[in-house]
Protein backbone atom coordinates (compact mmCIF):
# COMPACT_ATOMS: atom_id res chain seq x y z
CA UNK A 1 0.00 0.00 0.00
CA UNK A 2 1.32 3.65 -1.16
CA UNK A 3 1.06 5.28 2.08
CA UNK A 4 2.02 8.64 0.64
CA UNK A 5 -0.17 8.58 -2.69
CA UNK A 6 0.65 10.76 -5.56
CA UNK A 7 -2.22 11.04 -7.79
CA UNK A 8 -1.26 11.56 -11.90
CA UNK A 9 -1.80 14.63 -13.69
CA UNK A 10 -5.73 14.06 -14.85
CA UNK A 11 -8.43 16.32 -16.50
CA UNK A 12 -11.04 17.07 -13.15
CA UNK A 13 -14.00 18.43 -14.07
CA UNK A 14 -17.84 18.32 -12.65
CA UNK A 15 -20.62 16.49 -13.73
CA UNK A 16 -24.32 15.88 -12.73
CA UNK A 17 -25.55 12.09 -12.10
CA UNK A 18 -29.29 11.94 -11.02
CA UNK A 19 -29.02 14.82 -9.44
CA UNK A 20 -25.79 14.16 -7.59
CA UNK A 21 -22.62 16.58 -8.50
CA UNK A 22 -20.01 14.69 -8.82
CA UNK A 23 -15.83 15.52 -9.79
CA UNK A 24 -15.15 13.29 -13.20
CA UNK A 25 -11.38 11.79 -13.35
CA UNK A 26 -10.08 11.55 -16.58
CA UNK A 27 -6.48 9.93 -17.97
CA UNK A 28 -5.58 12.97 -21.02
CA UNK A 29 -2.71 10.66 -22.01
CA UNK A 30 -5.09 7.43 -22.16
CA UNK A 31 -2.93 4.96 -19.95
CA UNK A 32 -6.19 4.62 -17.89
CA UNK A 33 -9.24 3.54 -20.38
CA UNK A 34 -11.89 4.17 -17.97
CA UNK A 35 -12.33 7.81 -16.02
CA UNK A 36 -13.95 7.78 -12.25
CA UNK A 37 -16.46 9.98 -11.24
CA UNK A 38 -16.62 10.55 -7.50
CA UNK A 39 -18.41 13.10 -4.60
CA UNK A 40 -16.66 16.58 -3.53
CA UNK A 41 -15.84 15.41 -0.45
CA UNK A 42 -13.71 12.42 -1.48
CA UNK A 43 -12.55 14.82 -4.92
CA UNK A 44 -11.05 17.29 -1.37
CA UNK A 45 -8.89 14.28 -0.25
CA UNK A 46 -7.51 13.55 -3.71
CA UNK A 47 -6.17 17.21 -4.38
CA UNK A 48 -4.42 16.19 -1.49
CA UNK A 49 -3.03 13.18 -3.01
CA UNK A 50 0.53 14.77 -3.77
CA UNK A 51 2.87 12.12 -2.52
CA UNK A 52 4.04 14.49 0.54
CA UNK A 53 0.71 13.52 2.83
CA UNK A 54 0.56 10.25 4.83
CA UNK A 55 -2.48 8.48 5.41
CA UNK A 56 -2.56 10.13 8.70
CA UNK A 57 -2.20 13.72 7.59
CA UNK A 58 -5.22 13.16 4.97
CA UNK A 59 -7.13 12.17 8.03
CA UNK A 60 -6.14 15.26 10.02
CA UNK A 61 -6.72 16.87 7.01
CA UNK A 62 -10.43 15.83 5.98
CA UNK A 63 -11.46 16.49 9.87
CA UNK A 64 -10.41 20.05 9.74
CA UNK A 65 -12.10 20.97 6.42
CA UNK A 66 -15.53 19.19 7.49
CA UNK A 67 -15.71 20.49 10.62
CA UNK A 68 -14.52 17.23 12.76
CA UNK A 69 -16.14 14.61 10.70
CA UNK A 70 -13.64 11.81 10.47
CA UNK A 71 -12.53 9.85 7.49
CA UNK A 72 -11.52 6.21 8.20
CA UNK A 73 -7.71 4.69 7.61
CA UNK A 74 -9.84 1.82 6.25
CA UNK A 75 -11.84 3.98 4.28
CA UNK A 76 -8.40 5.99 3.04
CA UNK A 77 -6.76 2.67 2.04
CA UNK A 78 -9.35 1.26 0.10
CA UNK A 79 -9.36 4.60 -2.03
CA UNK A 80 -5.88 4.81 -2.58
CA UNK A 81 -6.27 1.03 -3.55
CA UNK A 82 -8.97 2.09 -5.77
CA UNK A 83 -7.12 4.61 -7.47
CA UNK A 84 -4.42 2.17 -8.02
CA UNK A 85 -6.20 -0.49 -9.12
CA UNK A 86 -7.61 2.34 -11.93
CA UNK A 87 -4.08 3.37 -13.00
CA UNK A 88 -5.05 6.44 -11.58
CA UNK A 89 -1.58 7.11 -9.33
CA UNK A 90 1.55 7.14 -9.84
CA UNK A 91 2.82 4.11 -8.90
CA UNK A 92 4.68 0.46 -9.77
CA UNK A 93 1.49 -0.28 -11.39
CA UNK A 94 1.13 2.46 -13.06
CA UNK A 95 4.73 2.77 -14.56
CA UNK A 96 4.57 -1.17 -15.46
CA UNK A 97 1.83 -0.42 -17.67
CA UNK A 98 3.17 2.43 -18.90
CA UNK A 99 6.39 0.87 -20.02
CA UNK A 100 4.38 -2.32 -21.68
CA UNK A 101 2.45 0.54 -23.59
CA UNK A 102 4.93 2.71 -25.08
CA UNK A 103 6.97 -0.43 -25.78
CA UNK A 104 4.21 -1.61 -28.07
CA UNK A 105 3.57 2.20 -29.38
CA UNK A 106 7.41 2.89 -30.11
CA UNK A 107 7.53 -0.77 -31.91
CA UNK A 108 4.41 -0.19 -34.22
CA UNK A 109 5.37 2.42 -38.01
CA UNK A 110 1.31 3.31 -38.06
CA UNK A 111 -0.09 5.64 -35.40
CA UNK A 112 -3.80 4.56 -35.07
CA UNK A 113 -6.92 6.19 -35.67
CA UNK A 114 -7.11 6.79 -31.61
CA UNK A 115 -10.31 8.69 -31.83
CA UNK A 116 -12.16 7.32 -34.63
CA UNK A 117 -15.55 5.39 -33.31
CA UNK A 118 -15.60 7.81 -30.84
CA UNK A 119 -14.94 11.35 -31.79
CA UNK A 120 -15.49 10.88 -34.92
CA UNK A 121 -17.12 8.11 -37.19
CA UNK A 122 -14.87 4.72 -37.94
CA UNK A 123 -16.35 4.33 -41.07
CA UNK A 124 -15.02 5.72 -44.22
CA UNK A 125 -18.21 6.88 -45.93
CA UNK A 126 -19.94 8.18 -42.56
CA UNK A 127 -17.06 10.02 -41.94
CA UNK A 128 -17.26 11.76 -46.07
CA UNK A 129 -21.05 12.51 -44.92
CA UNK A 130 -20.06 14.32 -41.63
CA UNK A 131 -17.46 16.29 -42.97
CA UNK A 132 -19.62 17.57 -45.86
CA UNK A 133 -22.48 18.77 -43.37
CA UNK A 134 -19.83 20.88 -42.37
CA UNK A 135 -19.04 22.43 -45.31
CA UNK A 136 -22.83 22.85 -45.84
CA UNK A 137 -23.96 23.55 -42.46
CA UNK A 138 -25.87 27.22 -42.30
CA UNK A 139 -22.64 28.20 -40.52
CA UNK A 140 -20.02 26.93 -42.80
CA UNK A 141 -18.34 28.15 -45.68
CA UNK A 142 -20.19 25.61 -48.48
CA UNK A 143 -18.24 23.12 -50.25
CA UNK A 144 -14.99 23.68 -52.08
CA UNK A 145 -15.17 25.35 -55.61
CA UNK A 146 -13.77 22.85 -58.26
CA UNK A 147 -11.57 25.70 -59.68
CA UNK A 148 -8.53 26.70 -57.54
CA UNK A 149 -8.13 30.07 -56.67
CA UNK A 150 -4.48 31.96 -57.79
CA UNK A 151 -1.96 31.87 -54.29
CA UNK A 152 -1.07 29.43 -52.60
CA UNK A 153 -1.63 28.90 -48.70
CA UNK A 154 1.21 29.37 -47.16
CA UNK A 155 -0.21 28.48 -43.74
CA UNK A 156 -3.72 28.02 -41.63
CA UNK A 157 -4.89 27.94 -38.26
CA UNK A 158 -7.84 25.27 -37.74
CA UNK A 159 -9.12 24.30 -34.25
CA UNK A 160 -8.44 21.18 -32.76
CA UNK A 161 -12.02 20.81 -30.90
CA UNK A 162 -13.74 17.71 -31.20
CA UNK A 163 -15.81 17.85 -33.90
CA UNK A 164 -19.13 17.74 -33.02
CA UNK A 165 -18.13 21.24 -30.94
CA UNK A 166 -15.97 22.88 -34.40
CA UNK A 167 -16.91 21.35 -37.51
CA UNK A 168 -17.89 24.45 -39.26
CA UNK A 169 -14.81 26.23 -38.24
CA UNK A 170 -12.59 23.13 -39.31
CA UNK A 171 -14.39 23.63 -43.26
CA UNK A 172 -13.93 27.24 -43.25
CA UNK A 173 -9.69 26.70 -42.68
CA UNK A 174 -9.94 23.93 -44.81
CA UNK A 175 -12.21 25.15 -47.71
CA UNK A 176 -9.07 27.96 -48.44
CA UNK A 177 -6.71 25.04 -47.86
CA UNK A 178 -8.78 23.07 -50.72
CA UNK A 179 -9.20 25.80 -53.64
CA UNK A 180 -5.15 26.86 -53.21
CA UNK A 181 -2.62 24.61 -55.01
CA UNK A 182 -1.94 21.73 -53.56
CA UNK A 183 1.35 22.18 -51.12
CA UNK A 184 4.65 19.71 -51.59
CA UNK A 185 4.45 18.71 -47.74
CA UNK A 186 2.20 19.51 -44.72
CA UNK A 187 3.76 20.50 -41.26
CA UNK A 188 1.00 20.19 -38.69
CA UNK A 189 2.51 21.90 -34.98
CA UNK A 190 -0.54 20.50 -32.94
CA UNK A 191 -1.10 21.33 -29.49
CA UNK A 192 0.57 18.56 -27.03
CA UNK A 193 -1.72 18.16 -24.33
CA UNK A 194 0.37 15.73 -22.42
CA UNK A 195 3.69 16.54 -23.85
CA UNK A 196 6.62 17.08 -21.72
CA UNK A 197 8.86 18.26 -24.18
CA UNK A 198 8.83 21.90 -26.07
CA UNK A 199 8.50 19.87 -29.43
CA UNK A 200 7.65 15.99 -30.22
CA UNK A 201 8.53 14.47 -33.28
CA UNK A 202 7.46 10.82 -34.75
CA UNK A 203 8.20 9.12 -38.16
CA UNK A 204 5.04 7.35 -37.40
CA UNK A 205 2.60 7.09 -40.41
CA UNK A 206 -1.07 8.68 -38.77
CA UNK A 207 -4.61 5.88 -40.01
CA UNK A 208 -7.16 7.53 -40.57
CA UNK A 209 -10.95 6.11 -41.83
CA UNK A 210 -10.05 7.66 -45.60
CA UNK A 211 -6.30 6.32 -45.63
CA UNK A 212 -3.06 6.78 -44.15
CA UNK A 213 -1.46 9.79 -44.40
CA UNK A 214 2.10 8.90 -45.15
CA UNK A 215 5.12 10.91 -42.58
CA UNK A 216 8.21 12.24 -44.49
CA UNK A 217 10.71 10.24 -42.44
CA UNK A 218 13.49 12.12 -44.88
CA UNK A 219 12.12 15.58 -43.96
CA UNK A 220 11.73 14.58 -40.28
CA UNK A 221 15.13 13.14 -39.88
CA UNK A 222 16.11 16.24 -40.89
CA UNK A 223 15.09 18.32 -38.78
CA UNK A 224 15.99 15.81 -35.83
CA UNK A 225 19.21 15.77 -36.53
CA UNK A 226 19.76 20.08 -36.32
CA UNK A 227 17.47 20.19 -33.28
CA UNK A 228 19.18 21.40 -29.96
CA UNK A 229 16.88 18.33 -27.96
CA UNK A 230 15.95 15.07 -28.66
CA UNK A 231 12.42 15.44 -30.50
CA UNK A 232 12.08 11.74 -29.85
CA UNK A 233 12.40 11.22 -26.86
CA UNK A 234 8.51 11.92 -25.66
CA UNK A 235 7.20 10.20 -29.19
CA UNK A 236 4.39 8.75 -27.21
CA UNK A 237 2.59 11.75 -26.59
CA UNK A 238 1.23 11.12 -30.35
CA UNK A 239 -0.35 7.91 -28.97
CA UNK A 240 -3.63 9.34 -28.05
CA UNK A 241 -3.31 13.13 -28.70
CA UNK A 242 -6.27 14.01 -30.74
CA UNK A 243 -4.80 18.25 -32.38
CA UNK A 244 -2.58 16.07 -34.85
CA UNK A 245 -4.87 13.47 -35.34
CA UNK A 246 -8.13 15.68 -36.47
CA UNK A 247 -5.89 17.52 -39.25
CA UNK A 248 -5.04 14.67 -40.55
CA UNK A 249 -8.38 13.37 -41.31
CA UNK A 250 -9.29 16.43 -43.05
CA UNK A 251 -5.67 16.57 -45.26
CA UNK A 252 -7.20 12.59 -46.29
CA UNK A 253 -10.81 13.98 -47.02
CA UNK A 254 -9.32 16.60 -49.12
CA UNK A 255 -7.05 14.87 -50.87
CA UNK A 256 -8.51 10.88 -51.24
CA UNK A 257 -6.30 9.82 -54.27
CA UNK A 258 -3.03 12.36 -54.21
CA UNK A 259 0.26 10.94 -52.20
CA UNK A 260 0.47 13.83 -49.94
CA UNK A 261 3.14 13.65 -46.83
CA UNK A 262 3.29 15.50 -43.76
CA UNK A 263 5.33 16.27 -40.80
CA UNK A 264 3.03 15.55 -37.27
CA UNK A 265 4.98 18.12 -34.39
CA UNK A 266 3.51 18.21 -31.02
CA UNK A 267 3.98 21.39 -29.26
CA UNK A 268 4.58 21.40 -25.33
CA UNK A 269 4.38 23.90 -22.69
CA UNK A 270 6.94 26.28 -23.32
Amino acid sequence: MNTYPRLRYLDAFPIEDEGRKLIYLRDPEGYAEQGMAVPYHVYYLLTLFDGTHSVADLQEAYASRFDGVQVQVAEIEALIGQMDEAFLLESERFEALRSEVEAQFRSETVRKAAHAGASYPEEADELRRMIDGFFEAPEGPGLPGSVQKAGSVRALIAPHIDFNRGGPCFAWAYRALAEAPPADLFVILGTGHSARQPFVLTRKDFETPLGTLKADREVIDRIGRYANQDLFEDETAHRTEHSIEFQTVFLKYLYPDRDISFVPILCGSL
